[in-house]
């Protein structure tokens, strides 16, 4: 089953702030509801960023490395 992109992108809002409270909520010394909620909507930006920029420098990295071997088949073969 595949869910429209717009859909996709909210489910990953959601669970993201999801987990992010109920991290905070029961951790080792939790906080309380009100505070876990507050700086949940701090987290999910902040968590999602950083996602996106890691899978730009792996992108990036990649076609890099792409770049690399071909320019190494084509040094041998000269």
């Amino acid at each position: 089953m595949s869910l429209p992109k717009p859909l996709t992108r909210a489910l990953i809002v959601v669970l993201t702030y999801v987990a992010s409270v109920l991290f905070l909520r029961y951790r080792h010394d939790g906080m309380d509801w009100t505070h876990a909620l507050l700086i949940g909507l701090v987290v999910t930006p902040l968590a999602l960023l950083v996602s996106a920029g890691r899978e730009r420098l792996n992108a990036k990295a990649q076609a890099a490395g792409e770049r690399m071997r071909a320019r190494r088949r084509y040094q041998r073969s000269r």
